[in-house]
């Protein structure tokens, strides 16, 4: 883990196709020149078997299923726009993308088809409800790729892989709940806000006011859904802010917080600080919904 959050992410996909390389040398290492498996007929027809499988499923997965996706839902770049400092949102346009069953708070793995973005992959999460034929995602330069997102020419192909992810309105065990963002977290944050029924309250967790994003988009939702949303500002290194979501201070914001169903998102860091925060505050784990970003 220490050593994940020193590389960027393009570096740590690189890495993962490593495993690809130690696979296919494990071939050379057990059938050809393997004594164990050298007279052993049956053995070696298994492990034949298993490695044809393989290399079935990772062409499949990797390269046949992504182009045929790409055709059918013609995915493509059709709005870029700057939320705010180094905040990037991209609308993503399709055909038939109902089709997919996107939920709000789920993500995909994104491609695109450009100079410097076709060789790599990115995770990112809805930012808005879905909805029509059209996606959106918000990117914060984080220093890697995600500085370069707003140069993306509009009309870009787009591939993506998913659904995925179970931070959902699915996963709620009762009618309240309360959704706590921190920095770009708030991107599932805010789709959840715009989808989810019932009792809601969205408490946005930043260090500095510059870093927040959608509080027009917020501000309004909450207004047309009855929903409260308080921005949490404060750099917890300081006197003032370190009672910041304390137990203490969830309590006085969300007096029935130990009623609620607690989605949270944001970096490691905030989530390993607030997750005790919220169990000491005598909400139940099975309440606890987790959504960490670690790219």
């Amino acid at each position: 883990m220490i050593v994940r959050r020193k590389l960027s992410y393009e570096w740590w996909y690189a890495i993962h196709f490593t495993a690809y390389a130690g696979v296919a040398l494990a071939w050379f290492h057990m059938i050809p020149d393997g004594n164990d498996l050298h007279l052993d007929v049956a053995a070696a027809d298994y492990f034949r078997g298993i490695y044809a499988l393989t290399l079935a499923l990772v062409l499949y997965y990797r390269l046949a299923r992504p182009i045929v996706r790409a055709w059918r839902f013609d995915m493509r770049v059709n709005e870029v726009v700057e939320e705010g400092p180094g905040v990037i949102s991209l609308r993503i346009g399709g055909r038939g993308l109902d089709r997919l069953g996107a939920k709000a708070g789920q993500f995909f793995f994104w491609r695109f088809l450009t100079k410097g973005f076709w060789y790599t992959q990115h995770p990112f999460s809805l930012s808005a409800a879905p909805g029509g034929d059209s996606f959106r995602i918000t990117v914060k330069n984080l220093g890697d790729h995600s500085a370069k997102f707003g140069q993306i020419p509009i009309g870009t192909r787009v591939f993506a892989e998913g659904p995925f992810g179970v931070f959902t309105d699915d996963n709620r065990v009762g009618r309240k709940a309360l959704l706590i963002a921190g920095g770009i977290g708030i991107t599932p944050v805010r789709a959840l806000l715009e989808q989810m029924d019932g009792d809601l309250i969205a408490l946005y967790r930043v260090v500095s006011a510059d870093e927040i994003v959608f509080s027009d988009e917020l501000d309004q939702i909450a207004a047309s859904r009855g929903a409260r949303v308080s921005y949490v500002v404060g750099d917890h290194a300081t006197r003032e802010g370190r009672e910041l979501l304390s137990p203490r201070h969830l309590k006085e914001l969300v007096p029935d917080i130990a009623e609620r169903d607690v989605y949270i998102c944001g970096p490691v860091g905030m989530i390993d600080s607030i997750v005790p925060n919220l169990r000491r505050a005598d909400v139940p784990r099975r309440h606890l919904h987790v959504e960490r970003f670690a790219l």
